[in-house]
């Protein structure tokens, strides 16, 4: 019964996505973000990810786009780099864990969205569930890209359970997707 309400749901997920999807078709391109999304997650943290991937386009309205959403912990290839990050209306959205930082500088450097200088990309942003900031982030030689907000933190105190009702009335999501949109 359990495997029923389980394929049951992935199904309601799926056709959720589907039309958020052709919801997005509906906007202007020029108005839409394309978002490259990292994380590195196991299977318990994989249902709050999207969670959180969900309620940030079902917020937006579709326009903000998860183009890509890539756990890295699956060692897939990151598919764009900093050519794709520097045309109009891309970013890249990683979502921190403390074990993750060490991959997620590793994967910067390679893609090149920080400068020779270790200067993040301006249109790199994070954000972490818990209640603070990763104090390790940046790593040590690489420096915040830009002078307005770009690493939000949701405060949360209980990340295993966090229910996507949470995120949809959070008002960190909020500035995110104003941070997300202030950009070209």
């Amino acid at each position: 019964m359990g495997n029923t309400q389980s394929a049951k749901k992935r199904q309601q997920r799926k056709e959720l996505l589907q039309k958020m999807e052709e919801e997005s078709k509906k906007t202007r391109p020029f108005e839409t973000k394309n978002v490259l999304f990292l994380h590195k997650s196991n299977a318990t943290q994989l249902d709050t990810v999207r969670n959180f991937r969900d309620a940030l386009i079902l917020k937006t309205n579709g326009t903000v786009h998860v183009t890509y959403f890539v756990n890295i912990a699956d060692e897939n290839e990151i598919p764009e780099s900093l050519e794709w990050l520097n045309e109009l209306n891309n970013v890249v959205l990683v979502c921190l864990t403390s074990e993750a930082i060490q991959s997620f500088e590793r994967i910067v450097r390679k893609k090149r969205f920080a400068d020779e200088n270790g200067q993040l990309h301006e249109k790199l942003f994070t954000v972490t569930f818990g209640e603070k900031l990763d104090s390790q982030w940046p790593p040590k030689g690489l420096k915040t890209g830009s002078t307005d907000l770009r690493d939000f933190y949701f405060g949360f105190t209980d990340v295993e359970n966090i229910r996507p009702q949470d995120f949809k009335k959070s008002l960190r999501l909020n500035s995110l997707i104003a941070a997300i949109k202030a950009t070209t």
